[in-house]
């Protein structure tokens, strides 16, 4: 199982069981986590859950290789008020806490994991951040200097998402629709394109 989940009286710890990938989610363990959360949310009997990765990392973000060597088109929900995202929960709400115990790499989508929960608990190891943003820069410093180095269709869209979430979305639900219709035509054309390079070795270290 991709995803382990274990109860401790009222309490259901989900774990991301994926170490040989640092617990990077493929479509199969998005599926397993969504089911977990649903398992928690319909249970009465359970207060709270806590959200982990095993075997030192906390998530990996999303399994580029299984978009890089995949042989079907991406098929993603057109509307975000209907089934998973693509990390599988992200998109859920709950009426029960949620609590991310996070240790090592909690990255691009294992970040976002992260964010689901109301509270993260934190060991010292522990590493957020989004590294797949740093494909076209040639170094750090050219980061600041030099924005338009970053996929640009990919940048402008976050962009725009998150001035529309924090000025013209009235909800949450209104927030998330407008990210997905900006992001999917760039989803196809700049992130499957980055996915391959990444997957191949391009960008590990920050070597470019």
């Amino acid at each position: 199982m991709n995803v382990i989940i274990q109860r401790h009286g009222t309490i259901l710890t989900i774990g991301i069981n994926r170490p040989e990938a640092r617990n990077a989610v493929n479509p199969e363990t998005a599926s397993q986590l969504v089911e977990a959360f649903n398992q928690f949310e319909n249970d009465p009997g359970l207060t709270a859950a806590v959200l982990h990765g095993i075997g030192g990392n906390f998530c990996a973000g999303f399994d580029l290789k299984a978009i890089a060597h995949s042989t079907s088109s991406l098929n993603i929900e057109q509307d975000v008020t209907k089934g998973p995202g693509p990390m599988g929960p992200s998109r859920m709400q709950f009426s029960k806490p949620v609590i991310a115990a996070v240790s090592g790499y909690a990255v691009a989508g294992g970040l976002e994991l992260s964010l689901l929960a109301d509270l993260r608990v934190v060991e010292k190891s522990a590493t957020f951040g989004v590294f797949c943003r740093r494909f076209g820069l040639q170094c750090a410093i050219e980061l600041a200097q030099n924005i338009s180095s970053f996929p640009q269709k990919c940048m402008l869209a976050d962009r725009a998402s998150a001035y529309n979430s924090t000025f013209d979305a009235s909800e949450f639900a209104d927030a998330m629709q407008y990210e997905f219709d900006t992001g999917a035509k760039v989803l196809v054309e700049e992130s499957v394109a980055g996915a391959k390079r990444f997957s191949a070795g391009e960008g590990r270290k920050g070597k470019l």
